[in-house]
This record gives structure tokens, sequence and C-alpha cells, in this order.
């Protein structure tokens, strides 16, 4: 495969036997400023295309050794992949050598003698448009892998995504989402209603409430709720998304994320069940307990289980003979066991002591132990109150797996909500103001910043968010003295920095002096990839204390910074697309200036031209030979032509910048004065034009006039010899139901055929055929400037239509015209 490089002067590679005609294509080429590589014949050209790198290759088609068509097909065989323009030289424009030229892969061709601006043109438009492909292969490559992180981070957080398209009620689902409803591979592309059956029946119009609620109100939409898979199975799903509106305010899509919480679901069921089988259980249980006397507080009776779920032996004897009452009990087991396990760390008061609910209170120890106690009331027969049962629980494991789920359920809801919230814009600024607003809130710390690094290890603060208590640190210089080589590499390594207390690190004095200026105690550091590259970092400081960051935060965090690189990476892809856009719009708009400008310096000169040449031609007829008279006629028919091509160069540039507004139309009206204007050539050919029932529409009267003779006239124009022509025009008008939300309209087409019996073409030039200049036939065949097909598709295409044709050769063409039958605007933009 040829690769090609990136060259600010293009390398051309010109093969031709003739030493002349070399010498002429190396100077038009250099004098564009491009860069020449010469080879004499095919096997010439396929060395110098093996061991250089080029750009284009200008081809002879009749050389000896090897041809330009061998040639041709043989770099296309041995670089399979490489779409490296090849231009075809050919000695006549006939349809058999311009056959031969496409069949061996070239990309275009020329015919001698060569009209150097014409090469200049099409080697500029093959050059750009190979340049443009490549470009676009890279965006979509890039876009891909960027597709692929993402899929790939919603996997691992266990997520899927689905995208709605509101307009056609196609809902998309990811390959995540399609297990877990139990999709088939290939079937992720349904329908809204779908999506409904599949919601278990009870929970169904609670779903669909909240979701048209969210596309009426413009808000976001969350949900629990209950779907029955393919194969019948139950299972939960949360699911969160976003409306998104156009410029109108009408809703276009929804967008969201989903994931599988039953197993989340089960395990809070299954710890529900276990509580409620405890309570059960627990007046039948041998649990610890002791009773006290509700007037003097005093213990009357306890179990041996209360002093061995305290690990006291000797709390027993003292219990026993009478020294310690209800008040004294917690104070003396923090008394004895300051140096065991069990001791506690911390006392809840019990709540409501004197009322005849069941009162619970937890009571955590170190190590992670919780123990959970119990108090009741006791009453005797006559439903006296004369004291107070209090039963005590381990429940440590059951609290460390309830633990366990709520961290890892609010984990999976706040990573949500942040991307969600992150990904409502695509432009760089509001997307790391936002990351450091949440982060701020989501870990409760005094300060979030993003800091954008310099490969020297310099950069700036481009956002921060602060509580007011403390300063910003946005002006602030950071220089590469506190962000030395080493720090730079382990950073782009994936190091995660964190420091609990700076009093306490260990690190270099002139990174605790650094973080001191701004009252930092604690520190957490995460870097930010972008394209497998250090962008910068993510720093959360915590300003008012020393502070323990937990493997929780760290993975929060390491997953917003993620986030934040894969939200990069795609407000990156914007810019540079709006970029391509308005640097496309603008070139277009100046495009069109040019041309109309050239054309009306041309219009001078050229009457100068044809009234010249009208003169000689009347007064010197007579004093003329025969080659003089002939160099004349030439002359004149070539100003005309160039007075046509000028004409329609203006038409085309004219379509949107000096339209017409858009208003009703009678197509029947249109058609009939089309006729009339061609009835010469109606005449003259013997045709016969026939047009049957056409709609009213809205559109550019004068353009419609334009796009009907235009198409009309090359029917009659390319007739068979000996055949009359017939033409046929006829129109109907299309229903074409497309579902939004309940309520909103359908859309209506008007189809607009054009069908001859002439001698048509192949198909094959189909898109060649609509573009500037192109034709498929001589002039001295047929007359034309080759714009005409051009300017139909500008036309329609500015009234929001499409333009296409079929054909066979020698059997007639048929044309069709798509145009809405409401603009839907009333101007002429």
């Amino acid at each position: 495969m040829n690769v090609q490089l990136p060259h600010e002067r293009p390398t051309i590679l010109v093969v031709d036997d003739d030493k002349l005609a070399r010498l002429q294509l190396r100077r038009a080429m250099e004098q564009l400023g491009y860069q020449v590589t010469e080879a004499e014949n095919g096997e010439q050209a396929l060395t110098a295309y093996t061991q250089s790198s080029i750009e284009l290759v200008l081809l002879d088609a009749l050389m000896p050794v090897m041809d330009g068509f061998t040639c041709c097909r043989k770099i296309r065989s041995h670089f399979a992949g490489d779409r490296t323009p090849i231009l075809i030289v050919t000695a006549l424009e006939d349809s058999e050598s311009v056959d031969l030229a496409f069949d061996a892969g070239a990309t275009d061709y020329i015919t001698k003698p060569i009209h150097w601006a014409v090469l200049r043109q099409r080697v500029r438009q093959l050059l750009q448009t190979s340049k443009a492909l490549t470009e676009l292969q890279a965006q979509k490559q890039q876009a891909e892998l960027q597709e692929k992180q993402l899929r790939l981070a919603l996997e691992a957080a266990h997520m899927g995504t689905w995208d709605w398209n509101i307009v056609t009620n196609e809902v998309v689902y990811c390959h995540q989402l399609e297990l877990i409803f139990g999709f088939s591979a290939g079937t992720s592309h349904r329908n809204y209603e779908a999506f409904l059956d599949c919601v278990y029946p009870s929970d169904r119009d609670r779903v669909n409430r909240a979701i048209n609620e969210a596309i009426e109100r413009g808000k976001e939409y969350g949900l629990e709720f209950r779907i029955v898979d393919s194969e019948g199975r139950l299972k939960w799903l949360g699911s969160k998304g976003q409306v998104y509106h156009d410029s109108k305010g009408k809703p276009l899509r929804m967008v969201g994320i989903a994931m599988d919480i039953t197993a989340r679901q089960l395990a809070q069921e299954q710890l529900q069940s276990q509580e409620t089988l405890l309570r059960s259980m627990t007046s039948a249980s041998p649990l610890a307990f002791y009773v006290v006397d509700n007037r003097s507080d005093e213990i009357l009776y306890f179990n041996h289980r209360f002093c061995e779920i305290w690990g006291i032996e000797h709390l027993e004897a003292a219990l026993t003979r009478g020294e310690l009452k209800n008040n004294d009990i917690i104070p003396e087991c923090i008394k004895v066991l300051a140096d065991v396990p069990a001791f506690v760390e911390s006392c809840k008061p019990l709540q409501n002591e004197a009322s005849n609910s069941i009162v619970e209170d937890e009571i955590a120890f170190i190590y992670d132990r919780t123990i959970r106690r119990f108090s009741t009331q006791i009453r005797d027969r006559q439903n006296r109150y004369f004291g107070r049962l209090y039963l005590f629980e381990d429940i440590t494991e059951r609290k460390q797996a309830e633990l366990a789920i709520k961290q890892a359920q609010r984990r999976s809801q706040l990573f949500s909500e942040i991307t969600l919230k992150i990904r409502q814009s695509l432009h760089l600024d509001e997307v790391l103001k936002t990351a450091v607003t949440e982060l701020l809130n989501l870990l409760k710390a005094d300060r979030a910043l993003i800091f954008r690094l310099s490969p020297d290890g310099n950069g700036k603060i481009v956002t921060e968010a602060v509580v007011s208590t403390y300063s910003s640190v946005v002006k602030q210089n950071i220089t590469e003295e506190c962000f030395g080589k080493e720090y730079l590499k382990k950073y782009s390594q994936g190091r995660i920095y964190k420091i609990d207390d700076v009093e306490k690190s260990g690190v270099e004095p002139c990174l605790i002096q650094f973080m001191q200026r701004f009252d930092v105690k604690a520190k957490l550091v995460m870097p930010i990839l972008l394209k497998e590259e250090l962008w910068g970092l993510t720093i959360v400081h915590q300003c008012s204390h020393p502070r323990a960051w937990t493997d929780f935060e760290i993975e929060l965090l390491r997953q917003l910074a993620d986030q934040i690189g894969i939200a990069l990476a795609q407000a990156q892809l914007l810019a540079e697309e709006t970029r391509q856009r308005q640097e496309l719009a603008r070139s277009n708009a100046q495009l069109q200036q040019f041309a109309y400008i050239a054309s009306h310096d041309l219009q001078e000169p050229l009457r100068k031209i044809q009234a010249f040449s009208n003169r000689l031609k009347d007064k010197c007829n007579a004093s003329l030979d025969n080659q003089g008279r002939d160099y004349l006629e030439r002359m004149h028919n070539a100003a005309e032509r160039m007075q046509a091509l000028i004409n329609d160069l203006l038409t085309l540039s004219q379509i949107t910048t000096k339209a017409q507004p858009f208003v009703l139309v009678d197509l029947n009206q249109v058609a009939h004065e089309v006729i009339s204007d061609l009835e010469l050539r109606i005449h003259q050919t013997g045709g016969c034009v026939q047009v049957g029932e056409l709609p009213t529409i809205e559109a550019d009267p004068l353009q419609i006039h334009q796009l009907l003779q235009n198409l009309i006239g090359n029917a009659l124009k390319f007739h068979r010899v000996g055949e009359t022509p017939i033409v046929k025009v006829n129109g109907q008008i299309i229903e074409r139901e497309q579902q939004f939300v309940a309520g909103l309209a359908s859309t209506a087409i008007c189809q607009i055929t054009i069908e001859d019996n002439g001698i048509g073409f192949e198909e094959k030039y189909l898109d060649r055929i609509f573009d500037v200049f192109q034709r498929l036939h001589g002039r001295n065949e047929y007359e034309g400037t080759g714009m005409g097909l051009a300017i139909c598709r500008k036309i329609v295409e500015r009234h929001g239509g499409s333009l296409t044709a079929q054909s066979t050769p020698m059997q007639g063409a048929k044309f069709t015209i798509a145009l809405p039958v409401k603009q839907g605007r009333g101007d002429a933009d």
C-alpha cells in the first residue's frame, strides 16, 4: 500500500513517453506549487509509485512497454485499499477509452489536446477531494475509538446506552442492553411501543407517564422498574435519560443509560426478609438481655449471654451483687473494656424510654463491630408498668453487607448523574465547569479544580469551584519547581496521588509550602488522559482539616476523570467539526461571489468580441476566402458558447443569492408556460410533450420554471435519430407518516416524473451527470454547456427535495423530483 504522508507541497507522478509532453506537464504542475516525479512508461511508474509518496498520478493512456490502462490496473491491484487519485490522459473523448479508464480504476480522465486551465482545476479538485476523504476517514476512526472507549466505560460500570429518535420512533439499544432484554443479535432497532411491551404490566403506566412528562416539560427522566425479557424472566432496570430539542423547542430525541439492578433489588428484599424473620424470632431466641426496675433503676435480671457479648467475665458478679444500675452499665463497660477489641467507641441515648413501643439503638464498636439494642416496657398482669427489657444483637456482618450495597448503589447513581450532566454539553468550558461543581458537592470538599499541564511541567488552572470560606487559586502561578518531569511521567502512567494530612505527608518542603499557600490540609489528584496522553489533572482540596480519602471516593474520582477525558475528546471533535463547517460555508460564499463577479467581468469583453465579429461578417465577408470565413465562423460560435457558459454560471450562483420567496405555485400553469417557451424546439424535433395533472406546492416560481424547462428541454434534445421524441410529465402527492409524539402532523411530498424515449445513458454515470461542466457527449453531437442538470439539482436542494434518474442506453430516461408540498418557512433562505 502506498502510504501518503502530509506534505506542504504534494508530489505528482507524471507518466508519458513523450519527453515534450512530460516537460509541459511538469511545468504546469510546478507552477501550481506541486512537486513532480517523472516516468517514461508504465513499469517506471510502478517503481516510482512504490518508492515515493505520491498524492496524484497523471497517466498517459498510450505508451510503449506498458500502456496507461494496464499501469493503472496494476497500481490498484498491488496497492489494495489505496485510493490515490489517478487522472488518465486519453487521445480522444470516446466512450470506449472512458470505459477502459474507469474499468482500470482511474479516478477521472482528460482528453488531448490538453486544456491547461481545465487540467489545473481538475488536479486541484482531485487533490482536495482526496485530502477530504483522508481526513474524513481519520475522523471516522477517531469517533469509532471514542465510541468504543465510552462503551467500555459503560460496560465496566454494568451500564448500557439507549437512543430513542422521537421523530422516527426508533429506539436503538447497545449490546449490553440487548443482553438484558434478551434481544437476538441484529434486532436492537425497535420502536417505543416494543419497549413498553417489555415493561412489567403493573409498571407500564408509571413508566409511560414518567417519559411523557419528561418530554413535555423538557426535564430529566429517572426511574426504576421491572421488565420481562424475551425468555419470560423478571428483571429490575434502573434507567435515566435526557430529552433534546431543536431550536424551536420541538423534541427530537431522548438519550440515556440503563443498568440491570436485579441483584441489588433481590439483595434488599433478602435483607428485609431476614430482618422480618429476626424480629419474629427475638422473643424466642437466647439473645443477650437484662431487665431494669423502672422505680429504682436497678437491674432485676440478666443472662450470661449479656456478659459474653460485652466480653467481660467479671461483670456478671458485679451485676449479681447489685453493684451496678442501668445508668452505670455503659460507662462501666467503657471503663473496663478500654484495652479490648470490643471497646465501645460511641453510644446513642435511648429514645422515649417511657413509651410502650420498642426502641432501637445502634451502638458502633471499633473494628467495625456493630451491636443493636432493643428495649421495651414490661407490665404486670394488671397492666402496670414496672420495668424495661433490654436485648442486644451483633449485626456487624449484615451492616457491612448493607454498607457495601449502599456504596455500590450510590457510586453507580452518582456516576450516572455526573456523566449525564457532563454530557449535556459538548463545549469544553461548560464540561469542565460542570465537572468541578459536581465534584465539590459530591465529595463535600473545600476546593475542586482542573489543572491543564504543559509538557515542561508548567500549566494553568482552567476552572475551579471553591467554597466561599477559602480563596481562589485560579490566578496563581504554577511553576515547574512543584511539578517536575518525574511527576509528569508518573501521572502519564495513571498515578493517583493522595495526601491525607499535609503536615504528616513527608513530601518535599517546596510542595508543603506550596500547599500551605492555599490552606490545603489534604488533597486528592487524579490524571486526565486525552487519547492516552496526559492532558491535565483533577484536583480536590480539603482545607478545613486533614481527611482520610476512602477507596469509594478515589474510585469515583477516577471514573469522573475518565468521563472528563471522553468529554474533552468529544468537545475537541465538535470544535474541529464546527470550524470545518464554518470554513466550508465561508469558502462556498466566496466561490459564489467570485463566480458572480467573474461572470459579470467577462460580459463586457465578450460582447465586444461578438459585436466586432458580427460587423466583420457583415462588411468583410465577401473579401474573405473560405479559410477566413471558417475562422470567423469558429470565433463567432466560440463567443456564443462562452456567453451560454457565463449565463449558466450566473444562474447557478444566483439560485441561493437572488432567490425569490416561497409562494403557492400551480405546477400545471408552470408546465404549460415551459411548453410554450420550448415551442420552437418541439417543432424542430417533431416531438410531443404530454402533461398529466400536477399539484400546487409552496415553491419559488421562477426556479421551478427553470427546473422543468431544463429537464423537458434535455428530454427533447437527447432524442434518438429517426424516432419521434415523446416526453411524459406526471405528478402525485405522497403522504409519508413520520411518528413524532402523539398529536404531531405528517409530511406530504410532491413527486414529479419526467420520462422520455431518447438515447438514455449508463447509470454508472448517474452521479457525474449532476456535476458542473460534466457531459457524456461531445459538443459536436449535442449542444449545451454541461451545467443544466447541476442547476436542476441545486434548485431541488434549495427547496429541500431530491432529484434522481433511471436510465438504460437507447431506451430512454426517467427523472424523478421529490419536493415538500409545504416548505415550513416563508422566506427564501
